[in-house]
């Protein structure tokens, strides 16, 4: 029988070193389109190591007390930059001590997926920059509709 557990719970087990992997849907797109809304499981497990830049980790957001799901960008001074792969922009640093665990399997269907911090990475950087083009080509279709209208 499997136990239902809160995220705070599991980070207090994880600190004492008797957490299992837990396993969660997000609440969110920030990471789409790897982990699509409510649809996809990620298992987490607790951090047992350093984190490098293009984990995906869960992080209790400071100042909010959210629990969020996100990927690293940079890592500097023990303070950990990320970002979620369909965000706009980076969360800001963060202390490594806010980040509780690391993404270390996406459940999509019958097909498991084990993130790569490298290819993962790549693939966000690119996500973004067609992001940020789909965005502009946004703007630009309303801009031309709402002249055409205005005609």
């Amino acid at each position: 029988m499997k136990k239902t557990i809160s995220i705070p719970e599991w980070h207090c087990m994880a600190m004492e070193g008797d957490a299992p992997p837990v396993r969660i849907t997000l609440n969110g797109n920030s990471m789409f389109p790897l982990v699509r809304w409510n649809r996809d499981y990620v298992t987490i497990t607790p951090l047992n190591g350093e984190i490098v830049v293009g984990d995906i980790v869960l992080f209790n957001e400071p100042g909010t007390g959210r629990y969020v799901v996100h990927r690293v960008w940079e890592i500097e001074n023990d303070n950990a930059l990320t970002w979620g792969d369909h965000c706009d922009r980076p969360d800001g640093w963060i202390s490594e001590s806010c980040i509780w665990g690391k993404v270390s399997l996406v459940e999509r269907g019958k097909r498991q997926i084990k993130p790569n911090p490298k290819r993962g990475l790549r693939w966000a950087k690119f996500w973004h920059k067609a992001g940020r083009v789909y965005r502009k080509l946004g703007r630009w279709w309303h801009r031309l509709i709402d002249k055409k209208e205005k005609s």
